[in-house]
């Protein structure tokens, strides 16, 4: 979806290109839209290379846009993304322009240290069905996310450190925009134990207010929570 807001310290219009529960759903259904007037069928919708058409559409309407995602990219995949680790997910959201992801429950369905490898690249310890990337055209090893993962209130247990950054700023112009990424606290009750083992999930909106002086502090001038 998107939406245009105001961010008032400079009067800069900023379109968000939001989407979450991508899924790894890297094809095309083969759903088509219908003229709901002559009922025939007009384009196939759906898919990676539909998707990152309409976010190039959108972008080119507005220099001051920036594209997130509100979690589960990956997990609970179809076999064209779930084979090989996701990784073809990571890799073609690289290409579509995605800036910045909160993290969801399904990030941590194979668990921490393997989410940590979506970010960060390499390929996977055990499974040969990883850095395929010779066969399609993308780097060898498995580049990683080029964007930001987010997750401000998941911390490691034996830490109190966060997994990843809690939040990222972009500017547009002299306007300050932070991003605050998170992940639902009732996690531990929907993923397996070995996901999220040595986790906790801390309450989203404690979270958020405490981050919010340090937002200020930083010549933030809006602040966008991703849930």
């Amino acid at each position: 979806m998107t939406g245009t807001y105001t961010a008032q310290a400079a009067n800069v219009d900023v379109k968000i290109i939001a989407f979450n529960d991508f899924h790894g759903q890297l094809e095309s259904p083969g759903a088509l839209r219908v003229n709901a007037a002559t009922a025939t069928p007009t384009i196939a919708v759906g898919g990676i290379d539909w998707m990152a058409g309409h976010i190039a559409r959108l972008k080119a309407q507005n220099p001051n846009t920036v594209v997130v995602s509100a979690g589960d990219l990956i997990g609970a995949t179809p076999l064209v993304s779930a084979l090989f680790h996701d990784e073809p997910t990571i890799e073609t959201m690289n290409r579509a322009g995605l800036e910045f992801n909160a993290v969801g429950n399904h990030e941590f369905d194979e668990g921490k240290d393997e989410l940590q490898r979506m970010q960060t690249g390499g390929c996977h310890p055990t499974d040969p069905n990883s850095c395929k990337g010779a066969e399609v055209g993308t780097p060898v090893p498995f580049e990683g996310a080029k964007f930001k993962f987010l997750a401000a209130n998941v911390e490691e247990t034996a830490t109190g450190k966060t997994i990843f950054a809690p939040y990222a700023i972009k500017s547009f112009g002299k306007v300050r925009v932070a991003f605050i990424g998170m992940t639902l606290k009732e996690t531990p009750t929907i993923v397996t134990p070995s996901g999220v083992a040595g986790l906790t999930f801390k309450d989203e909106a404690a979270t958020v207010n405490a981050l919010i002086p340090k937002l200020r502090a930083r010549g933030v001038n809006s602040i966008v929570v991703l849930l």
